[in-house]
């Protein structure tokens, strides 16, 4: 056990302890270190949320959580009502949380908001049609900024990221340049969190590898400094997985 590699993963709960038990079932050691948590934003009435989602002919879902949070308390017949809207959801895991609703959504060809945004370029769409951008109540703002202009951009912000306050890992006493520790991130936020917990307990570089979520989030950690970065093709755990063990074969 003394040379196994070790794994944090800072996703939330219960995605954090699904990761975990796959990875560990793989012959990591898997620790779940959540740095936010997921709650549904109250600040629409089921009825408003209703309401936006009939408004709007394409939907861009930016999470599986967004998914949830906006579906769950949809009945079958109100979902029925909307099998014949165009969906685009972020990545693969986005486009799986969406089976269970009877729904069925696009993916780009690179699971963030470029991608999206290149993806739309190919529906040719008339000016100000109706797109509706289901997420949190925090995000990188660039779907906002390059869809209000030329369509009738709507948003509803389903949940908020609550960050969490964590204790190091006390397995990163041990890491070192030559064994570092992996860390799973799959967000923008997350990557900020995990880098102000590392620099406040004084944890170099390239005592660290960053296992990221996309392409984004491992070029975000090396223009940080953490050279060490492998990267899933989307958010996936078995994209997540997969980049762990190309993270052990280097």
């Amino acid at each position: 056990m003394a040379n196994t590699p070790t794994i944090i993963v800072t996703r939330p709960s219960p995605m954090g302890e699904q990761l975990c038990q796959e990875l560990s079932e793989q012959g990591y050691r898997a620790i779940h270190c959540p740095l936010i948590r997921f709650t549904a934003n109250t600040d629409y009435s089921p009825e408003q949320q209703l309401d936006l989602l009939t408004q709007h002919k394409l939907w861009i879902f930016v999470s599986k959580q967004a998914v949830d949070y906006a579906l769950k308390d949809l009945s079958r017949a109100q979902l029925d009502q909307f099998l014949g809207h165009t969906l685009i959801a972020v990545g693969k895991a986005t486009q799986k949380a969406l089976q269970p609703y009877g729904l069925s959504a696009l993916i780009p060809k690179t699971p963030d908001s470029e991608g999206i945004l290149a993806l739309i370029d190919q529906f040719s769409l008339p000016a100000h049609y109706p797109i509706l951008l289901i997420r949190g109540d925090k995000g990188r703002g660039l779907l906002e900024q390059q869809l209000s202009g030329p369509h009738k951009l709507g948003i509803l912000p389903v949940y908020h990221r609550i960050e969490l306050t964590a204790a190091m890992p006390p397995i990163m006493q041990q890491a070192t340049p030559r064994q570092p520790v992996a860390w799973v991130v799959t967000s923008g936020q997350l990557l900020e969190l995990t880098d102000k917990m590392l620099s406040t307990a004084g944890i170099k570089a390239e005592q660290v590898a960053i296992i990221g979520g996309s392409a984004r989030i491992s070029d975000l950690a090396r223009q940080k400094g953490y050279t060490n970065c492998y990267t899933a093709k989307d958010a996936s755990n078995a994209e997540i997985i997969r980049a762990c063990q190309e993270w052990q074969k280097a």
